[in-house]
């Protein structure tokens, strides 16, 4: 469920109520016992990827919608949107508004957008190298 990139700091996982296959909407009991799992993981914020062609599927038991869900629960939320399946999901300057939510979020952050791979992937390379490079220069 949660994957410690950085333990206590930085964290990755897939979405509420995501199964490997044809998407399907996805029921509050899903989300709930999502935040659940991640709250009792030490969680304080979440960085979602979700794009407007994924979000959908919370509409129905989520009124309100996902984003909103997480943060009556008490999590911290930065929601970068973006459709899945693109070549290349961000540009540099979405990159950089990724890795200013990381700094600015309570730690630890879990990032996440549908399987937690590819466009989750791509943020957790981009802080990394930005950790790195601050490390690098003494900060």
């Amino acid at each position: 469920m949660v994957s410690w990139i950085i333990e206590g700091e930085l964290a990755v996982s897939a979405r509420p109520g995501y199964l490997p296959g044809e998407e399907r909407a996805v029921p509050t009991t899903a989300v709930d016992a999502w935040i659940a799992r991640v709250r009792e993981a030490g969680v304080r914020s979440v960085i979602c990827l979700l794009g407007d062609d994924q979000l959908p599927l919370y509409e129905g038991a989520l009124p309100e919608g996902l984003i909103a869900r997480y943060r009556a629960s008490g999590l911290a939320v930065a929601h970068h949107g973006v459709r899945d399946g693109l070549t290349e999901p961000f540009t540099p300057a979405q990159l950089d508004r990724a890795w200013a939510s990381f700094q600015a979020l309570p730690k630890p952050v879990l990032v996440h957008c549908s399987a937690g791979h590819d466009r989750t992937g791509r943020v957790v390379r981009h802080i990394l190298g930005r950790l790195e490079a601050e490390e690098a220069r003494g900060g």
